[in-house]
């Protein structure tokens, strides 16, 4: 194929491995976009335990829409899988929201997973909700705090499953009792769409930079 004097000048000025990167980078986004690759990726930092009664269910926040508010669907993946424990396993007599206004956003996480929880048949007397944590670390650090005042014994961490090791190891080095980490299940919202398949990617390979920084920091 002949191309324009224009692109044939592009390429020409770019040495090989420019076009190497280049290839290789539209190659991961199509795998990204259109295959399971980001849940294959996510899978080195699953823990996903056995499920056991426990003082409470927590389930951690995963991002809140700045502009309308609207909870994330990694977010809503994971309250959805809390509120099905919580009714049908019965697995806890309370559920903890974790989360506040992260950076900019005017939104709290933990006001908006409540109000879904109360949708979804969760008693609003059953939901205790943690809304100042701006991070895993914070989450960990504020839920264990108010488990400590309520003489909770064991707890049930629940997240996105690329996200379980680092959100329990940060619970259990903040001197949580004894706790089953659980990964959200996916099915509960629809993520086959190429859209969602990236931004799942996004979040995994986050995940990826943020078990690299906490590890080099001494955290992990």
């Amino acid at each position: 194929m002949k191309l324009s004097p224009r692109f044939e000048k592009i390429y020409r000025k770019l040495p090989r491995a420019a076009w190497l990167l280049i290839g290789t980078l539209v190659l991961f986004m199509l795998l990204s976009g259109f295959t399971n690759l980001n849940v294959f990726l996510g899978r080195v930092w699953l823990e996903h335990q056995p499920l056991k009664p426990a003082d409470a269910l927590i389930i951690l926040g995963g991002g809140i829409n700045e502009e309308t508010g609207v909870l994330s669907f990694k977010t809503e993946e994971r309250v959805r899988t809390g509120a099905q424990l919580f009714l049908e396993k019965k697995i806890a007599p309370v559920v903890v929201v974790t989360g506040g206004k992260v950076g900019s956003n005017p939104f709290a996480e933990a006001p908006a997973m409540a109000k879904l929880l109360q949708q979804l048949g969760v008693v609003e007397n059953n939901i205790i909700q943690e809304d100042k944590a701006q991070n895993t670390l914070e989450n960990a650090a504020n839920v264990v705090a108010i488990g400590r005042k309520l003489g909770w014994k064991s707890i049930i961490v629940l997240t996105s499953d690329f996200h379980t090791s680092r959100a329990c190891t940060f619970f259990r080095n903040a001197g949580a009792p004894p706790v089953t980490c659980r990964a959200a299940d996916r099915s509960t919202v629809s993520q086959s769409s190429p859209i969602r398949r990236l931004q799942s990617m996004k979040g995994v390979l986050r995940e990826y930079a943020a078990n690299l920084f906490y590890w080099l920091t001494g955290k992990l």
